[in-house]
């Protein structure tokens, strides 16, 4: 959601009324966002609750709706969802085979930052843009709360590094040895700096490492204010990683990718030939009949490119590994030390 705020700004700006619907944790990003007319709130938790949010975005007739989602990934229930939007116009890219989506753009540019595919469509749209850097408008209440947060904790430091090692899927997630190393490192070799962990859930609730504060925060809204305050910031691949690019806080932002299969284990070759043709018959389904007739590039979109940080200040480190835990902790703490 982050990504999409200077998309909404131009589209403000250049008369257009904008709507957003989205999951609870992404519309809280855009509280106080001046550019944004209403919301609507995005549950396929279960076939119900996915019509019960479509019923209530039917309300309205839309004269443009738009798929902004990122990736070529076939997501049925999304697909659906937006399919029953009433609106005059549908726009989304590479869905030439979805009747539904009478504008349907072709993007194939698998190793291009996310930006650039909003980009794409304000160009269709005759918008001329600018700057894409990200907005995030802070509540004055959370904010206060973190004033007083820091106030209490990091006094007499001046400085204080926040630590997100916790990512959206349990594969992006650092182990607690990781964790603890990292600690060590800043504790021992940069000690101008108090750490400050942040995450939820049962996880985070058991972490326990001596001398680093643990920030308590029931959704990510509360979590901005101290993002922007933040000395540092070092993070798995998450929202955190494009909060920190919004506010231009130094961030060194640990990435994966996969690694390529091992040429010596049939598994590994056929494991990655059926991964590649699951994402062929998707790209397929969806747009055969831009794809037969102009044979575009369909390589995997390479995540460390599209999701890098969006800021000068935003240090980002590329593993290639399957999940973040295999990474060798001391080549982890190597390549982080390089940046602080």
């Amino acid at each position: 959601m982050i990504v999409t705020t200077p998309f909404i700004r131009y589209l403000a700006d250049n008369g257009y009324e904008v709507y957003i619907s989205s999951r609870k944790s992404s519309l809280e990003i855009l509280d106080n966002n001046p550019y944004i007319t209403g919301r609507f709130l995005y549950n396929d938790k279960n076939f119900g609750e996915l019509v019960n949010s479509l019923k209530t975005v039917r309300k309205h007739k839309f004269d443009l709706a738009i798929d902004a989602r990122f990736h070529r990934r076939l997501d049925l229930k999304h697909l659906f969802f937006c399919c029953f939007v009433k609106s005059t116009h549908l726009l989304s890219y590479n869905k030439s085979n979805i009747k539904s989506f009478n504008i349907s753009l072709p993007y194939y540019q698998p190793a291009d930052h996310v930006t650039n595919q909003l980009k794409y469509y304000l160009t269709y749209l005759s918008i001329k843009y600018g700057s894409f850097n990200y907005e995030i408008f802070i509540d004055s209440v959370k904010e206060k709360n973190v004033d007083i947060f820091i106030t209490n904790n990091i006094k007499p430091q001046n400085k204080f590094v926040v630590i997100n090692p916790y990512g959206s899927s349990k594969y992006r997630c650092l182990s607690e040895h990781q964790i603890k190393m990292l600690c060590d490192l800043l504790k021992n070799c940069h000690q101008k700096y108090k750490i400050i962990l942040i995450g939820q859930g049962e996880k985070f609730d058991k972490l326990f490492i001596p001398d680093c504060i643990k920030f308590q925060s029931p959704a990510i809204s509360y979590v901005i204010p101290l993002i922007k305050k933040a000395d540092l910031v070092i993070s798995v691949d998450t929202s955190i990683v494009h909060i920190a690019s919004a506010f231009s806080t130094k961030c060194i932002s640990i990435y994966m990718e996969p690694p390529p299969p091992e040429s010596n284990s049939l598994k590994s070759v056929y494991s990655r030939e059926l991964s590649n043709y699951k994402y062929l018959q998707q790209d397929l389904f969806l747009d055969k009949k831009y794809i037969k007739k102009y044979s575009p590039n369909l390589n995997l979109q390479v995540n460390s490119h599209i999701w890098s940080p969006n800021d000068i200040n935003g240090k980002q480190i590329v593993f290639y590994v399957n999940s973040v835990e295999k990474i060798d902790p001391d080549t982890l703490i190597e390549s982080i030390n390089k940046y602080i």
